[in-house]
């Protein structure tokens, strides 16, 4: 399980040229004191340490680096992993007579204890909790507390395990055990192609910094956004949806914005010279019917171009419109907990 953590080093050990810091994990910390404390613990021969987050691992939806946070912060992004943790927990029909619940459940194993679960690192879906089927209503009802709604249950319920389980191999070979956990946090869903190529759609971070030029018609645009709260928040939630809505649009029109006729196509990515059957969605294109030779390698990338089936193309849209359901629920939740407080929002040098 992925969990939020900091390198903190001191300003004065990074302009010497040391990295003496450490990472600090967020979830080992009760509160923003017990954090601080931790972090004069590791520079304690500094007299007065001027303390510096020289990177992030894992930073909840929404949250962009910092080179330090405050208590606020601290006490924002912790309430933010929970919900994450929560979000992502999943019920699996694993028996006749039991189900198991899998996911981020490190925080809250003592409330699954006491639900009546038993932990098991080697069920076939993954390590989890299972509990007997007589507990469903309970369990439903604690992941329920998470916000996760039921529609997300259901799809996650559905999904096809022995696709997933491939994915997990084809990550190993990909990218290595060292990645896997980070690659699977990140992917929402799978496809698999006529061709076997299975294409992951990740889950994209939200866009929370937006950056203008400082004259012209985009400083006149940076001030009307930038006007109210709801001008900002609307911008917010175009910013993060347009992706979606452009491609979903050209897979139901088959047309770009200038009217030119295009077809669908996915790239199939290779590693280290091993055949990985593995695409991503991000490499999901709309391209013109002359640009496309079928199986043709890409010669700076190493990827072999697949042209879509008409299938393939109504599976790829359904799930493009389910991952813009979500995106906009994850858009709401953010706009409900923080409004357009945290959004950065600046020009080049107008507010300089």
């Amino acid at each position: 399980m992925a969990t939020t953590k900091c390198y903190v080093d001191t300003y004065k050990k990074y302009n010497s040229g040391s990295l003496a810091g450490a990472w600090l994990d967020l979830s080992n910390y009760e509160n923003y004191a017990a954090f601080v404390a931790a972090c004069r613990e590791l520079h304690k021969n500094e007299r007065d340490p001027e303390f510096m987050i020289q990177d992030w691992e894992s930073l909840p939806d929404g949250f962009s680096s910092s080179e330090w946070i405050n208590e606020q912060e601290f006490n924002d992004i912790k309430e933010a992993m929970q919900e994450d943790e929560k979000a992502n927990l999943q019920i699996v029909d694993y028996s006749e007579k039991a189900i198991a619940l899998v996911g981020d459940t490190k925080t809250i194993k003592e409330q699954l204890k006491q639900l009546g679960g038993r932990f098991n690192p080697k069920l076939s879906c993954g390590a989890g909790w299972v509990f007997p089927k007589s507990k469903l209503d309970e369990v439903q009802k604690f992941v329920n507390c998470g916000e996760v709604t039921k529609g997300e249950k259901v799809a996650k319920e559905q999904r096809d395990e022995a696709l997933w389980n491939e994915y997990k191999q084809l990550l190993l070979r990909a990218h290595g055990e060292h990645w896997l956990n980070d690659y699977l946090k990140d992917t929402s869903d799978l496809m698999r192609t006529e061709s076997g190529v299975i294409i992951a759609f990740e889950k994209k971070k939200l866009k929370t910094e937006f950056c203008w030029h400082d004259e012209g018609p985009q400083y006149e645009a940076y001030k009307q956004v930038t006007k109210t709260e709801k001008s900002l928040s609307d911008y917010f939630t175009y910013e993060n949806l347009k992706d979606y809505d452009e491609l979903i649009e050209q897979l139901k029109t088959r047309k770009n914005e200038y009217g030119g006729t295009m077809i669908p196509v996915y790239y199939e990515i290779e590693y280290c010279n091993a055949t990985g059957r593995l695409g991503y969605a991000r490499d999901m294109h709309m391209r013109r019917d002359s640009y496309v030779r079928e199986d043709e390698e890409d010669p700076r990338t190493k990827h072999l171009i697949h042209r879509m089936s008409e299938n393939e193309a109504k599976q790829a849209l359904r799930i493009l419109k389910n991952e813009r359901a979500k995106m906009k629920k994850r858009i709401q939740t953010y706009l409900k907990r923080y409004g357009t407080s945290k959004l950065h929002t600046w020009t080049y040098w107008a507010d300089r």
